[in-house]
């Protein structure tokens, strides 16, 4: 296409201005990009126009077909409308053509010469002409003659044709004339013509009742001025000023009582200014206005009570004017309109009463008594009592509009639950005939929530709230970081009382849908299969739901739940037990459990001790690099890598260094290890259930195993020399080694058997069997929640406990009200750091026996030896240096790496202190075995006293075993 139509230019400026918006004349530099884009697109057109020559072979072909199968009448119609076609032809026939074919559905079979008879136009209705409307009626008669117009004027013909035109004055003139004549004149007997011809204007204005009207105007008693009095009066109405007060009928007070309970204004009744209240005014109605049968006292008492009532109408129906009642809530929108029905029944009510006093009943005279109405009005009217004080109520509450919106569904419930309860069944009715109509409208967004996981646009009403848009949550906190329960600032729930109870499952059952549409975005088969919606139309509670066998005999408040209970529950659709399913089978819930016990909580020990013995290695053999992430996730990887349960490329592993503290530093104590962090990835859905901030807790019990094994390694791996066989005395260093080193072990051994098989294989357990009985995931992530704070606390990681704790120094000095179990913990630590130390002394003496017996030890030899184990004081100098005064006290109660505890200063001296006379190894061993059965002392009665507090009676058990047997046996030091 070399150059572009012009039409095909308008049409493509009309299709930008149309889709875009764009204009030549308004941004022509966007509307010539967009026109050039089109222009292009057109020019690089590369499908041809449609074979006509195939198109015409393929009809003949189908026409062929027709008679070939018997069918001649399609035949030959067909055939006849293909040679009208050249005659309405167009240049687009053959696409038209081929698309009709390529449209058609087997013309053989479900084509019928029949239908062709439906394509036939309709006769066109002929069209009405002049001429038909004369021939049918002729216009012959008078009324079709020629009127002389100038017959009956005044004026003279001129020569020339011409009437002069009369003036303003003189019509008008002319006119008063003739209505001055016909009043002076009886009306006589002419004929129509001539009446209407002297009528002028006048004929056309119909005569009014004068007397009529007159009787009319004195009917309005209301409009008429204070009369006197001017018939006998009774001796009742003396005390009210007879001289200026009007006697007005029963009727007539019936009327004025309707119409101010209408709400329109009347002469006895008078309205408070900016105010609801309706009033009788005694100063001025009861002085101007009396019944003539009745005293002025009890006239003013019955229209007192009418007042009373009317002013609990017109409150109903300043709220429904009100400008507030027009907001932004469905829910307060469903009340007002509510309040307006009823209102119009009650309107509909009077109504029919002032029917029956002006025309009786069934043409009966209707009896007239201000009482008698009454007595009629106070039942009908006492339900709207009831409905005033709850507006009333309302605003006094002082709650915000939102708040407000749903304020009156619970004061409505409260109400029928209580007229219920007294057997007033009118005012129960009407009352729950309201609370329904606006319960509907609250469903409403709860059945959505439901059903398909959505809430309203910017609802500050519906109980539950969207905190994070879905670009903003992370997919592992999608189920408890996105939606939220809309509570006030005391933390109670903005939603009706009936609703608290069933809110959790509300809730739970939208988190879940929306659940469930995630799952099936990333492919979770089981996900895919549709939900059953319940219509809309079935989301309806009302009375006969409530009572279904009509009667009102059971508490109002139990029935109801009962009905709304149902209602959720045919509207939960199993989705939260089919969420768990899916978590259990297709996102692998327990297989992620199982990853996590095998390698957080060292289920498979001898796993374990690989990972552990291999890392414990490089840190003893001096390796600085065993700490980098990339070689301990390797690690790990290599050790869990044939265990079917753990998926290695989900773990990692890193080691956080500590300052500027050297390896040789750093491994004196079980510290150190606090800083490895392991992190295994779980999928996306199971994060929803095993959230982030249990892994801290996974960790730090990992770290707390990993200590005690590394005190056991370093303690396992000592031996007793043979040239010491000798000191195997009471006194010798022999006795010390044992006696101690069997006191580390058993307390190491202790402690893990307590953690592995007394905490967490029992906890795990029972957590896997509360995780398989929950029916929603909010049951699961409370039950994992539960088995962290257990084992948490139980491993002796928790916060604060009521409990009673002797001091170190003075195991039983007076007793102190509330501790910590991190104390104990760090008081466990210590005795573990004292196996390393232990060790460490033991591994030097060992070694500088052996450099001082060996035969070809020179001179020079032992004395680099001694000069490199020079002992080095620095506490001791500092003390020195300070004045500090020595502190026993080891339990700083810090948890940072920094201020751990005074113990590890006390140690520093000992750790790096080694000598070459017996006396002063046994002496060391001596001071580690005093510190140890301090630390022990510590421990079991910090734990004995936990367990008196009744929160961990178990304790009681651990602090007995201990104990350890040879008590008391070991070294006395110095």
């Amino acid at each position: 296409m070399s150059a572009t139509p012009a039409r095909v230019k308008s049409l493509i400026d009309e299709l930008i201005q149309s889709i875009t918006g764009l204009t030549a004349q308004e941004d022509p530099e966007n509307f010539n990009l967009c026109r050039d884009f089109a222009l292009r697109n057109f020019r690089g057109y590369k499908f041809g126009r449609t074979n006509q020559f195939d198109v015409r072979s393929k009809l003949d072909g189908l026409e062929e077909k027709f008679r070939v199968f018997n069918r001649d009448d399609l035949a030959d119609a067909f055939r006849s409308r293909l040679n009208e076609l050249p005659s309405l032809t167009s240049g687009f026939t053959p696409e038209i053509l081929s698309l009709f074919l390529s449209l058609s559905d087997r013309p053989l079979q479900n084509s019928d010469i029949s239908d062709l008879e439906l394509l036939a136009r309709p006769d066109v209705p002929k069209e009405l002409t002049w001429e038909d409307i004369i021939s049918d009626d002729p216009m012959e008669g008078e009324i079709w003659e020629d009127v002389d117009f100038g017959a009956e004027s005044s004026d003279e013909w001129s020569d020339d044709g011409y009437t002069r035109p009369r003036s303003r004055d003189e019509f008008v003139e002319n006119l008063r004339n003739e209505a001055e004549d016909r009043k002076r004149n009886a009306p006589g007997a002419g004929d129509g013509d001539t009446d209407y011809r002297a009528s002028g204007v006048e004929g056309f204005m119909a005569q009014g009742d004068e007397g009529g009207l007159e009787l009319l105007k004195k009917a309005q008693y209301w409009s008429e001025k204070v009369l006197p009095i001017e018939q006998e009066t009774d001796v009742s109405l003396a005390s009210g000023g007879v001289n200026n007060i009007s006697l007005i009928s029963e009727l007539q007070a019936m009327r004025e009582v309707i119409f101010m309970l209408l709400g329109y204004p009347c002469l006895l009744f008078h309205k408070k200014p900016n105010d609801a209240t309706l009033l009788v005014d005694t100063a001025d109605a009861m002085k101007r206005f009396a019944l003539s049968h009745a005293s002025l006292p009890a006239f003013r008492a019955i229209l007192s009570w009418y007042a009373d009532k009317g002013t609990n109408i017109n409150v109903i129906r300043t709220f429904a004017r009100s400008k507030n009642s027009t907001t932004d809530f469905p829910e307060h929108q469903t009340f007002v309109a509510s309040v307006w029905d009823k209102l119009a029944i009650l309107d509909q009510h009077l109504i029919k009463l002032e029917e029956l006093l002006l025309v009786g009943n069934k043409g009966l005279d209707q009896i007239v008594s201000v009482l008698a109405l009454q007595g009629e009005l106070e039942p009908f009217l006492a339900p709207y009592d009831l409905l005033s004080d709850v507006i009333v109520e309302l605003p006094k509450t002082g709650k915000p509009p939102a708040d407000l919106a749903l304020q009156h569904l619970e004061c409505l419930f409260r109400l029928a639950c209580r007229l219920q309860s007294i057997g007033d069944q009118i005012s129960f009715k009407f009352i729950t005939d309201i609370f329904f109509s606006c319960l509907r409208t609250y469903l409403r967004p709860i059945h959505q929530w439901m059903e398909s996981g959505e809430l309203r646009k910017d609802d500050k009403v519906f109980l539950i709230s969207k905190t994070r848009s879905d670009e903003e949550v992370e997919l592992g906190g999608l189920w408890s970081d996105q939606y939220s329960l809309r509570k006030d600032a005391s933390g109670a729930l903005k939603a009706p009382v009936f609703v608290h109870a069933a809110a959790a499952r509300i809730f739970i059952t939208g988190k879940s849908v929306v659940f469930l549409k995630r799952l099936l975005e990333h492919d979770i088969p089981s996900s895919a299969i549709p939900l059953q919606p319940q219509p809309v139309g079935a989301v309806d509670i009302d009375l006969s739901t409530v009572y279904k066998n009509g009667e009102y005999l059971a508490p109002f408040s139990d029935m109801f739940a009962a009905a709304f209970d149902k209602w959720i529950n045919d509207r939960h659709h199993s989705v939260s037990s089919r969420l768990r399913d899916i978590l259990y089978q297709d996102c692998g819930l327990w297989k992620s459990l199982d990853a996590i016990e095998c390698i957080y909580l060292c289920k498979n020990g001898h796993l374990s001790d690989a990972f552990s013995q291999a890392m414990f290695e490089k840190v003893d053999k001096g390796v600085q690099t065993w700490g980098d992430r990339f070689l301990l996730t390797e690690l790990l990887q290599g050790v869990y890598g044939g265990v079917a349960c753990v998926e290695v490329d989900r773990v990692r592993m890193r080691a956080k260094m500590e300052g500027m503290k050297s390896l040789r530093e750093r491994r004196r104590t079980v510290k150190m290890w606090k800083g490895l962090e392991l992190n295994y990835v779980l999928p996306w859905p199971i994060m929803n259930v095993i959230r982030k901030e249990s892994f801290e807790m996974y960790n730090n019990i990992f770290t707390f195993l990993l200590q005690i094994r590394r005190a056991k390694y370093m303690l396992e791996r000592l031996t007793l020399l043979k040239e010491d066989f000798r000191f195997l005395g009471e006194s010798g260093e022999g006795a010390i080694y044992y006696s101690l080193r069997h006191r580390l072990l058993w307390f190491a051994n202790i402690v893990y058997y307590y953690l592995t098989n007394l905490v967490l294989t029992p906890q795990t357990t029972h957590m896997r069997q509360e995780m398989a009985r929950a029916v929603h995931v909010d049951g699961m992530i409370q039950a994992h929640d539960t088995y962290i704070q257990k084992i948490k606390d139980q491993c002796l990681l928790g916060a604060k406990v009521p409990a009673i704790f002797p001091s170190p120094r003075r195991p039983h000095s007076a007793d102190l009200t509330v501790k910590q179990l991190a104390p104990i913990h760090q008081a466990i630590t210590s005795i573990l750091d004292i196996s390393i130390l232990f060790s460490d002394a033991h591994l030097a003496h060992s070694t500088a026996l052996k450099t001082l017996d060996a035969p070809n030890a020179s001179i020079h030899d032992i004395s680099v030896f001694i000069s490199s184990h020079t002992p080095r004081r620095r506490h001791r100098r500092r003390q020195k240096r300070t004045g500090e005064p020595r502190s026993d006290n080891y339990l700083s109660g810090s948890n940072s790496d920094s201020e751990d505890y005074e113990e590890e200063e006390n140690f520093e001296g000992m750790n790096s202190y080694i000598s070459f006379e017996n006396e002063a190894y046994a002496r060391q061993i001596g001071r580690m075995s005093e510190r140890f059965n301090t630390l022990l002392e510590f421990v079991r009665a910090g734990l004995r006293g936990v367990a008196r507090a009744g929160v961990m009676p178990h304790l009681e058990v651990l602090a007995d075993d201990l104990e350890g047997p040879g008590r008391g046996g070991g070294a006395k030091g110095d």
